[in-house]
């Protein structure tokens, strides 16, 4: 919000905020406070407000804590979850049993959700009143209303008087307030098992709240004596209080008992959507995909060619040590250099140091003799490249940056505001702040001690205090960042490039500043996620491709497509699911969980026919599809700020897909990603 709900719910000041509706559309209105508001069951403070002058809406938002800070938005969070849900599965005709969503925003400061206003009365407030007849078509109603939320996947965790309304005109009953909500399949929330949510958790408190509109005296969760009132209520109630909940009757079991239909049998019946449904056809696509690619390098296989040169070059990168080189080798091996390309012999004796006063290289005048001291001094020093063409600005590198393996030159390829910044920002923090890759038998620091420095500054900071990253310059050749990893087999530089999506996408003089692409062997294509789908191609990926294939066996390269900024569409499938799953810090690699997870991002992307965001799939043999969100949600308007930081969500993975495919990641599991 823009501007923060009003301390006194029943004020009139118009609040500008944003929000976004059940597509993911952002829109922006002005709120009205209207009318005071109260749901007995609500965890979140709630009131009736007007958007831009129209019919009321219920708004529960999260308030502020006493200092002043963001509340909690868990609460709200599974709120929204719960209603999109329902907005997805009876998109084509709505129950009157569950609450409808209108608009939400979890981004901003003061997060919200706009309802349509409930129906009826809170069943706390009437229930003394139900006559016997009445009370009986509550028991219907509430059991419906249970069977409806679990057809679509939810739990509702709080089921009880003060989180159903009675409308006593048309004897329905609604179940509201789904702020402990959990989606089946889950694990439960507050419970000590942690298992699988099952539409049977609720069962237990349908059934003290059924009993309770017979016998007001009983309290607490205890089981109640189903005899006492001479078992009126025992055949309905049979088997309700038993745990496990798997062990329990189902809504819908309990409503056959009554002799009853569901919501989806009446004659009128409510007609279901599958979310899931128009990821089918992408699915299928994707698997013919990834069979054809197998297939063809099956047939490579047995055709017993030559080591092609990406493999060779693998081998380089991943064998044991560097290649010796013969002794009587008249010429020093040459290296590459990652920026200009040209290859050169690695010079050993000249050294150049950086003068942060001055911002620049300067040479190293000192007769150090003693090894540890050169050592030492090579650690914060660098060599500059010849550049032997004599094309390119005068540029440095690690004065250790051979001293090890070759390279693992990835570059970040997307275009303009894809998110590419924030999401490599979001991985070194993981990385180098978190030690994320021991897990996977690997350690990282940086290699570039004042490369480190300053992005340290001017980045990772700005981050650490929920600051909008700045889109990256234009113009710029060198790498942003060198990580040095060490695993059990060797030690490696980790070199990133990103580059402004401008310049990805240039033609002509400016297209120099993509030449880096063609010496690198790893590429993480970035595509940032909009609620309206980028249908108009994508000239970055396009323009970096046709770079790329000049490169022999290009195929071969380790590739990944990450679908960023996808907080702005999480509560949509499959978003929704992976979003939740985070990654497990102690688990090694998981080839099935990447598989399936390529494939949901894959399906997305094709029914959204955003095929230009697609294109590196066909054109790579091991290439992995991922769901990230870098900074966890959008920034607030015209603040560059993100009000609850930056949190990021499985951004580590795109990186641990490029590790494993390209052998630094060792095992069985590793060796499978990507094919």
């Amino acid at each position: 919000m823009t501007d923060p709900p009003f301390d006194d719910p029943s004020a009139d000041q118009p609040g500008t905020v944003r929000c976004r509706d059940v597509h993911g559309t952002l829109h922006t209105m002005r709120l009205t406070a209207v009318d005071v508001f109260s749901s007995p069951g609500a965890r979140l403070p709630t009131r009736m407000v007007s958007a831009d002058g129209g019919p009321p809406l219920l708004q529960k938002w999260v308030a502020r804590t006493s200092s002043g800070e963001p509340g909690p938005l868990d609460p709200l969070d599974r709120e929204v979850r719960a209603v999109m849900r329902f907005a997805l599965v009876f998109a084509k005709s709505y129950p009157a049993e569950l609450p409808r969503l209108r608009y939400y925003d979890v981004d901003g400061d003061d997060p919200f959700v706009l309802l349509e206003p409930y129906r009826g009365m809170p069943v706390a407030e009437v229930r003394q009143q139900l006559a016997a007849r009445d009370r009986y078509w509550f028991q219907v109603g509430l059991l419906k209303a249970l069977h409806l939320a679990g057809a679509a996947g939810i739990t509702h965790g709080g089921v009880g008087f003060d989180t159903l309304r009675w409308d006593a005109a048309t004897r329905t009953v609604q179940l509201i307030d789904f702020e402990q909500a959990v989606r089946v399949g889950d694990p439960r929330s507050g419970t000590s098992d942690g298992g699988p949510a099952d539409v049977r958790d609720d069962v237990w408190d349908a059934g003290l709240t059924i009993w309770r509109s017979a016998h007001p005296d009983h309290s607490g969760r205890e089981a109640p004596d189903l005899s006492s009132d001479g078992g009126a209520l025992r055949a309905l109630l049979a088997g309700v209080f038993v745990d496990p909940p798997a062990a329990r009757p189902t809504p819908e079991d309990m409503l056959a008992g009554l002799g009853e239909p569901t919501a989806l049998q009446e004659p009128t019946a409510l007609e279901i959507v599958d979310p899931g449904a128009p990821l089918r056809e992408g699915l299928r696509t994707f698997d013919a995909t990834v069979e054809r690619t197998r297939a063809l390098r099956a047939e490579e296989a047995q055709v017993n060619r030559p080591q092609p040169w990406a493999a060779r070059f693998w081998t380089t990168l991943t064998g044991a040590g560097k290649r010796p080189q013969p002794a009587e080798a008249a010429e020093p091996a040459l290296v590459r250099c990652p920026v200009c390309l040209d290859s050169y012999p690695w010079p050993d004796e000249e050294l150049w140091l950086y003068d942060d006063k001055r911002g620049q290289y300067i040479r190293d005048t000192s007769s150090v003799r003693d090894p540890l001291r050169q050592e030492f001094l090579r650690l914060n020093s660098y060599r500059r490249c010849p550049n032997p063409s004599g094309d390119f600005t005068a540029h440095y590198l690690p004065a250790t940056y051979h001293a090890f393996r070759t390279p693992l030159v990835v570059a970040m390829v997307g275009g303009p505001a894809a998110g590419k910044t924030h999401l490599l920002a979001a991985i070194i923090r993981e990385v180098v702040e978190h030690g994320a890759l021991t897990p996977y038998g690997l350690s990282a620091g940086p290699l570039d001690l004042h490369r480190h420095a300053e992005y340290w500054r001017t980045v990772i900071k700005l981050t650490e205090q929920g600051v909008q990253l700045p889109g990256t310059r234009e113009r710029l050749t060198d790498p942003v960042y060198i990580l040095l990893v060490r695993g059990p087999s060797g030690t490696w530089p980790v070199t990133f490039f990103d580059v402004a999506g401008e310049d990805l996408q240039a033609v002509g003089e400016a297209d120099k500043l993509g030449r880096f692409l063609i010496g690198t062997n790893a590429v993480i294509f970035v595509h940032g996620l909009e609620p309206i789908p980028e249908r108009s191609g994508n000239q970055a990926f396009e323009m970096s491709l046709a770079k790329l294939r000049i490169v022999q066996d290009h195929a071969r390269l380790p590739a990944v497509i990450v679908a960023t900024k996808s907080d702005r569409l999480r509560y949509r499938p499959p978003i929704d699911r992976w979003l939740r799953t985070e990654r497990d810090p102690l688990s090694p690699v998981n080839a099935e969980l990447l598989h399936s997870e390529s494939r949901d991002v894959y399906a997305f992307l094709h029914h959204r026919r955003e095929h230009a965001a697609l294109a590196p799939f066909s054109v790579f043999d091991r290439c992995t599809l991922h769901f990230a969100s870098a900074s966890g949600s959008e920034a607030a308007a015209q603040k560059e700020l993100f009000p609850r930081g930056f949190e990021s969500s499985r951004v580590l993975e795109p990186l641990i897909a490029i590790l494993a495919m390209a052998g630094m990641i060792e095992g069985e599991q590793a060796r499978r990603v990507g094919t």
